[in-house]
């Protein structure tokens, strides 16, 4: 690494910093940690392996990835800015909700390095947010740097997300490459005059996905077509999202 190697922080993180063994040995994961942190986090992104379980609790939909315009899946958390109605006051996830390894692995990411040479390709480094670690007797990594039982769980999670991310990134490349994936209108609620604008966020056509000839779908793999369902069965909960909305706001304004 050089001095101009910049690392950006995933959404919702603090700014991080490369995994050192040996300036974070004799540390560990703060114990009190919990998801307070994720309070403001109105999505999260998933992995194809997680849309199926995600997709019984949360509304799932597409963004433009910041770091390379990739399109993603995520988790939608609230119906506005900055609003996650699976966090509580004491920074506790909704009981019995999947939660996304997106937000499990945190306090540790794996970031693209970049700030080198012209046309040098970014560097996949795993990181981490500093102001999580506290010295432990349980650390990371021991006095002479190495990896302790503490450590290994961290790493393989952290690992298994960003391998499963990239077969995402391809899996989604391939369902896009139909021109299935559109933006979201304005999403009406039966019964009520409410009406969710979901800008920046994308889903699959349902038109376009039942006009598919019969080649271009057995051309999607098991997995695409997994994917394509998930989301669509998803798209039901964004009438829990709203529910619990208004469930929070009703506590946060009590009648006089």
């Amino acid at each position: 690494m050089t001095e101009t190697t910049r690392l950006t922080p995933p959404p919702g993180y603090g700014p991080i910093a490369l995994l050192d063994r040996n300036r974070h040995a004799g540390l560990g994961v703060r114990p009190d940690l919990d998801f307070a942190w994720a309070k403001s986090l109105n999505l999260a992104f998933l992995t194809s392996a997680e849309l199926a379980r995600a997709a019984l609790d949360y509304p799932i939909a597409f963004v433009r990835d910041t770091a390379g315009g990739d399109l993603v899946p995520v988790a939608i958390f609230g119906v506005r800015t900055q609003q996650n109605l699976f966090v509580d006051g004491t920074g506790q996830w909704r009981q019995l909700a999947y939660v996304p390894a997106y937000l499990r692995r945190y306090p540790f990411c794996v970031a693209q390095a970049t700030g080198g040479p012209p046309g040098a390709e970014a560097q996949s480094l795993i990181c981490v947010q500093e102001d999580q670690l506290v010295p432990s007797s349980k650390p990371l990594f021991n006095a002479q740097g190495e990896a302790t039982n503490a450590w290994n769980p961290i790493r393989d999670l952290v690992e298994a997300a960003e391998a499963a991310r990239q077969r995402t990134l391809k899996l989604v490349q391939e369902i896009n490459a139909l021109g299935l994936i559109i933006p979201f209108a304005p999403i009406s609620f039966p019964n009520t005059s409410a009406q969710l604008r979901l800008d920046g966020l994308y889903q699959i056509d349902p038109s376009g996905f039942d006009a598919l000839s019969i080649d271009q779908l057995s051309a999607l793999r098991g997995d695409a077509l997994r994917a394509i369902y998930a989301h669509l069965l998803s798209l039901g909960n964004f009438s829990k999202l709203l529910e619990l909305a208004v469930v929070r706001e009703s506590v946060a304004t009590p009648s006089p």
